[in-house]
């Protein structure tokens, strides 16, 4: 019973830390969205704007992640902009990961925190929890503020099932870059550097992701990048989440936890 109060005393700990942190990214996706939404008002009496869009090499349309989806609808106007949701959630998910267990040798808290009568694996456990919620709540909050944008905009069945099945991959890349970024934390001596070495992994990969767009020569890349994993302009058409690109998330995912339980509780206490 104890123990109990104790995980749940370390998950209560971590939201309340990270609350600042939680308002301000809360609040800028939904200036995002409500903002995107603003610009969707503006294109969705335009029918041209298809036409001009259509002027462009294929090549940079799908290396800016725009496919031939209709951004006169609501559906293919949140295929086309899925981009600017997939990075910052991502970014978020990234640097929370990074932080859970640097932040404590930063903050020079790391003695206290093993010091309970908690397992070193057990705190890890509940601070990964409540990573996790941390990026449900963010996932969530930003689709519950689209459908409520949405709403005015009278969008038909298939769009709640694209914004179901697109958040889902949305979340499975958040996981992905969570777990690498705890792993990461994990390895690294210094806590200065876990974020940044998680940061340059999600551009790198963010630009091979690009970088596949403009050519098929090294499409054979699509498999070590996740945002290549759930595209809107695959969702939008077929309404469905690819098996391969969900067992790959889910391997990564698993890869990076098993290493961060293998390496953590052996590691030096940097405080």
């Amino acid at each position: 019973m104890v123990r109990e109060v104790k995980n749940v005393n370390i998950i209560r700990r971590e939201l309340k830390s990270n609350f600042k942190s939680r308002i301000i990214w809360s609040v800028s996706m939904i200036l995002l969205i409500i903002a995107v939404f603003i610009e969707f008002s503006a294109f969705r009496d335009s029918p041209e704007i298809n036409d001009v869009l259509n002027s462009f090499p294929d090549s940079v349309l799908s290396a800016l992640g725009m496919g031939d989806a209709d951004m006169t609808t609501l559906s293919g106007f949140l295929s086309l902009i899925s981009l600017y949701i997939y990075l910052p959630l991502s970014i978020h998910a990234s640097l929370l990961g990074s932080s859970i267990i640097s932040k404590e040798e930063r903050d020079k808290t790391a003695e206290f925190l093993f010091t309970l009568p908690v397992s070193r694996k057990k705190a890890i456990v509940n601070k990964i929890i409540s990573s996790i919620l941390e990026v449900i709540n963010l996932n969530f909050l930003t689709a519950l503020t689209i459908v409520i944008m949405g709403l005015q905009h009278n969008p038909d069945g298939k769009f709640y099932k694209f914004l179901l099945l697109l958040f889902l991959g949305i979340f499975l890349t958040q996981l992905i870059f969570l777990s690498i970024g705890i792993f990461i934390a994990s390895i690294t001596k210094r806590y200065k550097k876990s974020g940044n070495i998680s940061l340059t992994i999600l551009f790198v990969t963010y630009i091979i992701s690009v970088l596949i767009g403009l050519t098929d020569k090294i499409d054979f890349l699509k498999y070590i990048t996740p945002f290549e994993y759930f595209k809107s302009s695959y969702i939008l058409e077929n309404l469905e989440l690819q098996l391969v690109y969900i067992v790959i998330s889910f391997i990564i995912i698993s890869i990076s936890m098993i290493g961060t339980f293998k390496v953590y509780p052996k590691r030096d206490l940097y405080i």
